[in-house]
């Protein structure tokens, strides 16, 4: 069974395009083996023909190789600035609390010679809270590399402490472009809500511009039915309305958007984490914030 799937379906007056892939995996098998759409096959493709400075890669083939095999150039100073970020919150953090009991996940070496009949380690049942974000890792054509990475960074800083706040995160990558009235949307389960943030996974989808600059614009030149406009433009980043309007999203629902529409600098990494909690804020209780000390 592949672990891909394509549909179309109108929303309102606009065709969507709809890709889901069920992993990293799953996603680069097809890249590498779908064939080029005619409407691509007359000039330049982009995800081939773009530049080392503009994808940060050599190639489509090297960075599929980055994104299968994690992104290791810069890896460390992602974790450094995710530490930052995490370090400046002002949380409460979930205690992981343990007890002795007859049944448990590790003995007690000590209690077990001491003849107490309660020689396991164990801890209570706790039923998560489930919080849902959706994250659009697309961005435009001029977007700076030091904005890409700052909110990557941020994202993950913000998983990984609602992770230690207690809650389970289903994080919803999608890219989403448009020309006129069609869209093109892809999703990637890339983490399931009760697995714990992998930054060396997450770390290419979210940090590297080659994930939309080398293997999206791939994505779109190998889509069904595709037309002339989207050769010439590759489509432009979906912003709120629209985002909510194909998702379906409410007021309350968590949306990480496009750099530009949260306006972020990539210059204080702290300035900016403040601008994107605000927009996870909005779907967490009012004891359970985001907040900068």
């Amino acid at each position: 069974m592949r672990g891909w799937d394509y549909n179309t379906f109108w929303v309102g007056e606009y065709w969507v395009r709809h890709f889901t892939f069920d992993s990293l995996e799953d996603y680069l098998d097809y890249l590498r083996k779908a064939q080029t759409h005619e409407a691509f096959a007359r000039g330049l493709l982009a995800s081939q023909a773009g530049s080392e400075e503009f994808t940060l890669s050599e190639s489509l083939d090297k960075a599929m190789e980055l994104c299968q095999f994690g992104w290791h150039d810069g890896f460390n100073d992602l974790v450094a600035l995710v530490e930052k970020v995490k370090r400046s919150l002002d949380i409460k953090i979930d205690p992981n609390r343990t007890f002795h009991d007859y049944v448990g996940f590790a003995p007690d070496v000590k209690a077990y010679l001491e003849g107490s009949p309660l020689t396991m380690i164990n801890k209570p049942v706790v039923h998560k809270p489930l919080v849902t974000i959706y994250m659009n890792t697309s961005y435009a054509g001029n977007e700076p590399r030091e904005r890409i990475y700052a909110r990557g960074a941020i994202a993950l800083a913000a998983a990984e402490a609602l992770e230690l706040m207690g809650f389970m995160v289903d994080l919803r990558l999608f890219e989403m472009s448009y020309v006129d009235k069609d869209i093109h949307f892809s999703e990637y389960r890339l983490k399931m809500p009760d697995e714990r943030v992998n930054l060396q996974k997450l770390y290419f989808p979210l940090c590297h511009p080659a994930w939309v600059r080398r293997l999206n614009f791939r994505l779109i030149e190998t889509s069904p039915d595709m037309t002339d406009a989207w050769a010439g433009c590759y489509g432009i980043p979906a912003e709120t309305p629209m985002i909510k309007m194909v998702l379906g999203l409410e007021d309350g629902d968590i949306l990480v958007p496009t750099i530009d529409e949260m306006k972020l600098e990539g210059a204080d990494v702290l300035a900016d984490a403040a601008k994107l909690f605000a927009r996870v804020n909005v779907g967490l209780p009012p004891d359970k914030q985001l907040v900068l000390r």
